[in-house]
């Protein structure tokens, strides 16, 4: 589970120019509802990029199995996009980015070729993807 209260909201938003997927989270989010949004997600709407902000989501009940669920969702999905895309993670404390690096451990150890990366704020994080698209 990723939180135990009540889910505020998972969207996206598309930027075609970047073929980039920017999905937002906020408040307590199980980790099956963000793995069902990336299952369905991407065999829809084939981005190659992804940005994820998490700024304001409530992380602090993630576990290790959580992370292996929503790594595995990404690589099921990976078929659908561009091997060298990248992924962008947004973030504001140095306790998520320690989740997150689990995250792609787990994801490295299973050969995924995507570029990862935190950030402290979207505008930077997009900038990166940018740099990728060109």
């Amino acid at each position: 589970m990723w939180g135990a209260g009540v889910t505020e909201a998972i969207t996206v938003e598309i930027d075609e120019d970047l073929s980039l997927s920017i999905f937002t989270v906020a408040g307590d989010v199980l980790v099956a509802e963000i793995v069902e949004f990336i299952l369905g997600h991407f065999p829809e709407s084939r981005t190659d990029n992804s940005l994820w902000d998490l700024t304001r989501a409530d992380l602090s009940v993630l576990t290790k199995d959580g992370i292996v669920r929503i790594a595995e969702a990404g690589r099921t999905v990976a078929p659908y996009r561009k091997a060298d895309g990248r992924t962008a993670i947004v973030v504001t404390s140095d306790m998520e980015r320690v989740l997150l690096t689990i995250f792609k451990a787990i994801g490295d150890l299973h050969g995924s070729s995507r570029a990862f990366a935190f950030f402290d704020n979207r505008t930077d994080a997009v900038a990166w993807i940018g740099e990728g698209a060109r």
